[in-house]
């Protein structure tokens, strides 16, 4: 038997959780739950949606043994920036395409929102500090988000918008 490599532009398994974990989320929106059940699934969404993207799977025969992704993290903007470096025709197009259907850096939401999921699973961190909320009170602090440290604050509005971009680019891609 032979060793093999595959590489996926979109890998299968990734993008199909990637898709459930979107549309759960979108049955809980439909249920009138918006909050942390919401926006776990959402960046779930997300972070496999981002390691869904030039996958190699490496095969010992017909059997598949490994699926190596961009990064093993659940930070949103480590994941995109590690695309960044690794593929950047790809990361550029979706940039691209992010600014022309949003009118906002996808970077930018992938910043704001780096970290729901590891922040957001807990009441507090996990040193047990008491995470600080801030209140938005400017127009641009409302539409662009604004972050602080130790900040738990989900940007809702550009969460959903990243997730859903992902599900409508990505997922006509699977392999």
């Amino acid at each position: 038997m032979t060793d093999k490599k595959n590489e996926h532009l979109v890998d299968f398994g990734l993008c199909l959780y990637a898709q459930d974990y979107y549309l759960a989320a979108q049955t809980l929106k439909d249920n009138g739950v918006k909050s942390t059940p919401y926006h776990l699934m959402l960046a779930l969404s997300v972070e496999c949606f981002l390691k869904s993207i030039r996958t190699t799977t490496l095969w010992h025969g017909s059997t598949g043994v490994k699926v190596n992704h961009t990064k093993k993290t659940h930070d949103l903007e480590s994941i995109f920036h590690k695309l960044e470096i690794n593929y950047p025709t790809d990361s550029e197009w979706l940039k691209d395409e992010y600014l022309k259907q949003y009118s906002r850096s996808l970077k930018r939401d992938l910043e704001l929102n780096k970290n729901v999921f590891t922040d957001r699973r807990y009441p507090y961190s996990s040193k047990g500090e008491i995470p600080k909320v801030p209140l938005s009170s400017t127009r641009e602090e409302l539409l662009y988000g604004v972050a602080y440290s130790n900040d738990t604050t989900v940007y809702e509005t550009m969460l959903e918008d990243v997730a859903r971009f992902l599900f409508e680019v990505l997922s006509p891609h699977i392999n």
